[in-house]
């Protein structure tokens, strides 16, 4: 598992991508900024949702 801080720097700088598989929809993840700094969400069908919360915990996979 990677800290948040790691995921979001990783994703700026273009060095990996990383999305959710449910029930066969991809959601790719992304970053975002909000009033109490940046933050991760999923981004799918080209608007971003809040279900990365939903989601339960499981071991991830890396993609570069």
């Amino acid at each position: 598992m990677w800290p948040r801080s790691e995921v979001i720097r990783s994703i700026e700088n273009g060095t990996n991508t990383f999305f959710t598989l449910v029930g066969g929809k991809r959601a790719d993840v992304g970053v975002v900024s909000g009033p109490n700094g940046k933050y991760v969400r999923t981004h799918a069908d080209g608007y971003y949702n809040d279900n990365l919360l939903a989601l339960p915990e499981c071991p991830c996979v890396l993609v570069k």
